[in-house]
């Protein structure tokens, strides 16, 4: 068995196609149906249920992907370790995160206290989280507990860090600007700008109108700052978190609402556990946790 043949079986167990995949893979398809058929000779059993011009993983097959899979990460996993032994950084930290705007005070505290070390950071969208989980080539995640999927989170250690409350955005002039909280019932005549769909802020306000049994109401997506604008210039209502709120630069021109009758958003620090964690790793999940210590 190859690796080259489980790259083949990889990428017909994901497209389903012959052709579509042997396309992809840039061989010929009597090659790549040949590399299939002499693989699951290898195993002794078939992959696949073929039928007309398709051809669908059966339940074995399923069960050897989710293996093939495995393989792949962790090749994924030697080559950033490589990569970083080559690069030799002694003070380096990775991060990834769910809600970038969520840790700006934290990525500029620990720079400003450790300014020898570099700092690596992304935003995930929610279908990266979805299909891949945490990146390989980063060591922690950033984000609210429900943003990661449990296949994953499973095999993960987290530690709390605070909890979140959503709010709603509102110009001063707006009715429910003076409320001490509003009720998602209420916001169904509004004018909603809610997050892009891609990121996971706009998945976190999905579920709390799901929680509530509460039909999503019609609003337009829009990027974090066009949203904000839209509620800063009185067009409507947007939505972001207690947090995020106290970190933006006072504004005379926005209202921070909560949202009554909602769980908060338990906001965690993820690392994998199957992964030893460098010195300077540790540190940076004390330093962590002591910055939020206010918050918990």
């Amino acid at each position: 068995m190859e690796l080259l043949q489980l790259k083949y079986f990889k990428a017909v167990a994901e497209i389903g196609k012959i052709s579509a995949a042997a396309e992809s893979l840039f061989i010929s398809a009597p090659a790549l149906s040949t590399s299939i058929s002499r693989l699951e000779k290898e195993l002794g059993i078939n992959l696949f249920d073929r039928t007309n011009n398709r051809i669908q993983l059966n339940e074995q097959g399923q069960i050897f992907l989710r293996y093939v899979n495995q393989v792949f990460t962790t090749l994924d996993y030697a080559k950033v370790e490589l990569q970083q032994s080559i690069i030799q950084q002694k003070h380096h930290i990775s991060i990834a995160a769910t809600t970038s705007n969520l840790w700006t005070d934290l990525v500029a505290a620990f720079s400003l206290e450790y300014p020898q070390f570099t700092l690596a950071s992304t935003n995930l969208k929610f279908s990266q989280l979805e299909t891949e989980g945490l990146p390989p080539n980063y060591t922690f995640l950033l984000g609210e507990e429900n943003d990661l999927p449990a296949s994953y989170a499973a095999d993960m250690d987290s530690v709390i860090l605070f909890e979140d409350q959503p709010v709603i955005m509102v110009h001063p002039s707006h009715p429910l600007a003076k409320a001490p909280s509003v009720d998602l019932l209420r916001l169904q005549r509004e004018t909603l700008f809610y997050p892009s769909p891609d990121v996971t802020m706009y998945t976190r306000i999905c579920h709390l109108f799901e929680e509530r049994d509460i039909q999503m109401p019609y609003g337009y997506t829009l990027p974090y700052l066009s949203y904000r604008h839209m509620a800063e210039e009185g067009m409507g209502i947007s939505f972001t978190t207690r947090h995020i709120g106290s970190l933006e630069p006072e504004n005379p021109n926005i209202c921070y609402v909560p949202i009554a009758n909602t769980r908060p958003w338990i906001m965690r620090l993820y690392w994998r556990k199957a992964k030893p964690l460098t010195n300077d790793e540790q540190l940076f999940i004390s330093f962590i946790r002591k910055f939020y210590n206010h918050l918990a």
